[in-house]
């Protein structure tokens, strides 16, 4: 009896170890979106741990992520309901795959500015690599939209990904700003689009660092876009901005890079891509557009000033 107590108290305390190390791997709770948090994140930290003492960094998980967006992306082009299963696999394996650089950084404290830039590239460049092959695949597989609906698919496929950018965007926009004015752990979008303006002024001339320079300026060209009808930089109180943020912030996930993700995947596993341009046309939509009118009228009536 005794030693088996002695076995569940080993037991655990190896689970409380295990469950600390998953804890720092992570960030802050509101940060993530709901479906990378509980499902993404547990089974990224499997792999965190298999290549977490190997020599593998972060920047190299990020291409390995984009190596593999583009095989999901080759193989959606075969266009049968089989291959649609393994490449909706291969995608959903690149979601894990993005949650495992920034966690082994984490654990290694070896983020980097200019590795969170390249691991924004990475998202974009399977985005590109899937919608490509997922377009291939039903132009090969003969699809035509249901319902009657006279429309091409590809024209389907070029306005749902106008609306996962979009989307992607306004969600990381005020996902940052939540971080920046209700917790006051990063910068907000404005500062680091000020912060990022000054390091490339300094690196401008410097031989060398050719990726960093590029990084830089493809960021500050994405937040030009983020804040462009925003002509000053926004001042909130800190707590105001928490509490009149914190249900609103949740509610923007179910439109995020995560989400979208994954009705693609379960609408390519099913091989009913209805369900993905229903969802992101006219769903995504609808939602973004009563989210942001809820969203502007609490910030406007908690804003304290705007300054240059």
């Amino acid at each position: 009896m005794a030693k088996k107590v002695k076995g569940n108290n080993i037991i655990t305390e190896y689970n409380k170890k295990v469950f600390k190390e998953f804890k720092s791997t992570l960030k802050h709770i509101i940060f993530d979106e709901t479906l990378t948090l509980y499902i993404l994140r547990p089974i990224a930290f499997i792999f965190v741990k298999l290549i977490y003492k190997t020599r593998i960094t972060p920047n190299q998980v990020s291409l390995m992520t984009i190596i593999t967006g583009v095989i999901s992306g080759f193989i959606f082009s075969k266009g049968t309901a089989s291959y649609f299963i393994i490449a909706g696999g291969l995608h959903f394996f690149c979601l894990v795959l993005d949650c495992v650089d920034g966690m082994i950084a984490r654990l290694k404290n070896s983020g980097s500015a200019v590795g969170r830039i390249i691991d924004g590239v990475a998202d974009y460049s399977v985005g590109v690599a899937v919608f490509i092959g997922y377009g291939i695949g039903l132009a090969n597989a003969g699809y035509h939209v249901p319902f009657g609906i006279s429309i091409s698919h590809w024209t389907l496929l070029a306005i749902s990904a106008v609306s996962w950018i979009f989307h992607s965007m306004i969600v990381d926009y005020y996902r940052v700003e939540f971080m920046a004015h209700g917790l006051g752990m990063i910068k907000s979008t404005w500062e680091a689009k000020k912060h990022f303006k000054e390091e490339l002024r300094t690196i401008k001339h410097e031989k060398g660092k050719i990726l960093d320079k590029v990084m830089i300026a493809l960021y500050l060209g994405y937040s030009h876009l983020q804040l462009f009808r925003l002509g000053k930089q926004e001042v909130y109180d800190q707590k105001t901005y928490y509490e009149k943020n914190k249900v609103l912030i949740h509610l923007w996930f179910w439109i995020g890079p995560t989400a979208q993700a994954f009705v693609m995947i379960l609408s390519a596993i099913l091989f009913r891509p209805i369900i993905f341009f229903g969802y992101m046309i006219i769903i995504a939509n609808i939602w973004m557009i009563i989210l942001w009118i809820i969203q502007t009228r609490v910030n406007k009536k908690i804003l304290i000033n705007e300054t240059q």
